[in-house]
């Protein structure tokens, strides 16, 4: 057997045929950190860790990365779920992905959502899409002051601050797999070349 047979299919023999698509669709993408999985507080010390070095090796400004880590942690904590809450129904972890394209930052996360919840979260991001600054400010007080929980995991209060921090409308999608429920992403652009 030729070198490059061997390395093409591995010691094992089985072909591993998805791993350069991977690699070449997050290389096009500009993907500089992805992760799956639970995402805890550990994580999130690990991946602002990772990303404090990112930022640093392409000589990013305080402010910038400042920017990011607070837009980050907004997302991370919106697909944060307390271990003890492990009894869903259907698969807890989420998906993390930051890239960097074309003067922009996006933070996209990935999770599952019960689809019933879907008409009233999107309802919601619309109409934060169509507020301004001073607005966004005022409808976070007011919520506030109405008692709104601030609490892990997705909150009214934590989109909008997503969309404060991030200072650009929210992308999202929702995916839908059943009754029960659903895939919902959710993106934030960072402009770094206007700062």
């Amino acid at each position: 057997m030729k070198l490059a047979e061997k390395i093409s299919t591995g010691q094992s023999g089985t072909p591993l045929h998805n791993t350069y698509p991977i690699y070449k669709d997050m290389y096009d993408n500009n993907v500089i950190f992805s992760y799956r999985g639970l995402v805890t507080s550990d994580l999130v010390t690990s991946v602002l860790g990772i990303m404090e070095e990112r930022m640093e090796e392409e000589k990013q400004s305080r402010k910038m990365s400042k920017k990011v880590f607070n837009v980050m942690v907004e997302c991370l904590t919106n697909v944060y779920l307390d271990e003890l809450k492990t009894d869903l129904g259907y698969d807890p972890s989420a998906l993390l992905l930051i890239k960097r394209v074309a003067g922009l930052y996006i933070v996209t996360t990935g999770s599952y959502i019960p689809t019933d919840s879907i008409p009233e979260l999107k309802k919601f991001i619309d109409k934060i899409n169509g507020l301004d600054a001073v607005q966004l400010k005022a409808l976070y007080q007011e919520l506030l002051s109405q008692g709104e929980p601030v609490t892990s995991g997705l909150t009214r209060l934590g989109i909008i601050d997503l969309a404060r921090k991030s200072r650009n409308r929210l992308i999202y999608q929702f995916k839908y797999e059943n009754e029960h429920y659903s895939f919902f992403t959710l993106e934030s652009q960072i402009n770094y070349l206007s700062l």
